[in-house]
């Protein structure tokens, strides 16, 4: 896919950045701070309060958010344009739910808006500032006692969010008319087509053509699976870069018609959970002052979670990795997930039972996905040395339903 990074919203003045205080009812800040970090979807700023102001911050700040002097520091995070509206949407409505179902760590989310229309001209979340530090910064540093009381506290995590399933469907969340209640919406995949790369390859497309974007959720994981397959259809039969592919047609249709069939209703035997999705330790801020306890402090950017079928909890396996790619940090992963495994088998096995997919579900996952791929990459020219293998497997998978 493209580089969300290189679509970020411009440099924002302190003025822009107080008039929007101003609008929210916030007092205003005593410095603003850009911050240089690696966010592929946000430009970050840091609002310093004084003492006097912190106090009249509502909602109020959580303790450990707030210096022994009484200062506090906000987290502005200003969105980019790659997916308006849905992605801020599901974040807030994701973090709504984790906060009152499970004891995961969460910043306060103080103010956010999923349009344009504010002093800013961009979306954003202001969220309190976490103590700690993310654990990738420190991750070569800690002991493997360390590293295993960090897994510990996933693993209670994984085991509160499969604990709490819901009805057959797939998509994110979103808040109810502006409220802490929570329905389920429409799906938010990093993996869409986004608003930028749009612009770049597809003109005449729109996030809504190009992605399976509905206006609540799939009401099942067939009908998640049909509808992505109906928009890469959609999208092979519209880009020059795609017509080597359109053989595929006629079977993928039939595909997604079959799978909806009561021949395959096995498909959608799976227990839904919510699921993080992209929890690497990038993600998880901790408290390395602790010593061997390391508690985490907050789990962050939750924006593409969603409810899934929990054999898609970790789709590209995110979950305990450093964010280093070499094979030591795979290796590392793979030590911690063995651990990991260990843990949830003691206190809840039929976890495990649920994380793995049929046979018939894999094949049926692996024609969405390298379908997927094929539609990603060939527009931007990318691959062009792989995807013909990727259309074998997209064949090979076709005969588990006989198309």
């Amino acid at each position: 896919m493209g580089t969300p990074s290189a679509h970020l919203p411009p440099s924002l003045s302190t003025e822009s950045i107080q008039a929007l205080c101003r609008s929210v009812q916030l007092p205003l800040p005593d410095d603003v701070v850009p911050v240089s970090v690696a966010a592929e979807y946000h430009s970050i700023y840091f609002l310093s309060f004084s003492a006097e102001s912190a106090r009249q911050i509502r909602p109020a700040l959580q303790p450990g958010s707030i210096s022994p002097d009484g200062t506090a520091t906000l987290v502005l995070r200003v969105s980019g344009r790659h997916l308006p509206g849905i992605k801020t949407r599901n974040e807030i409505g994701v973090m709504s739910w984790v906060r009152q179902n499970t004891n995961i760590p969460l910043p306060t989310v103080i103010r956010h808006d999923d349009s344009e229309e504010n002093p800013i001209g961009h979306e954003f979340t202001l969220l309190e500032k976490i103590p700690g530090v993310s654990v990738d910064k420190i991750y070569d540093t800690l002991t493997e006692g360390q590293k295993q009381r960090l897994v510990e506290q996933l693993a209670d995590y994984v085991i509160q969010l499969h604990g709490k399933p819901w009805n057959s469907c797939v998509g994110g969340l979103v808040a109810v008319n502006g409220t802490e209640e929570v329905q389920p919406g429409p799906p938010v995949e990093e993996t869409f087509w986004q608003k930028p790369d749009i612009a770049e390859h597809w003109p005449g497309e729109t996030v809504d053509s190009l992605n399976p974007v509905t206006e609540g959720a799939f009401q099942s994981y067939t009908a998640y699976i049909a509808g992505s397959i109906h928009c890469y259809i959609h999208a092979i039969k519209t880009h020059d870069s795609l017509a080597p592919f359109r053989d595929l047609i006629p079977r993928l249709s039939a595909f997604a018609e079959v799978i909806r069939t009561p021949k395959h209703a096995s498909l959608d035997d799976a227990v839904y959970i919510l699921a993080h999705k992209d929890m690497h330790f990038g993600n998880i801020m901790c408290d390395p002052s602790k010593g061997e306890e390391i508690p985490i402090t907050a789990v962050l950017d939750w924006e593409f979670s969603g409810i899934v079928p929990a054999n898609r909890w970790n789709p590209a396996r995110a979950f305990l990795w450093s964010t280093k790619r070499d094979d030591d940090s795979k290796a590392d992963q793979e030590k911690l997930e063995n651990f990991l495994r260990k843990i949830v088998q003691e206190k809840a096995p039929h976890i495990l039972k649920e994380m793995e997919p049929s046979p018939e579900q894999e094949a049926m996952q692996a024609v969405q996905s390298y379908v997927r791929a094929i539609v990603e990459v060939s527009p931007r020219g990318q691959c062009s040395d792989r995807v013909s293998s990727w259309k074998a497997v997209v064949e090979k998978n076709f005969e588990f339903f006989g198309v």
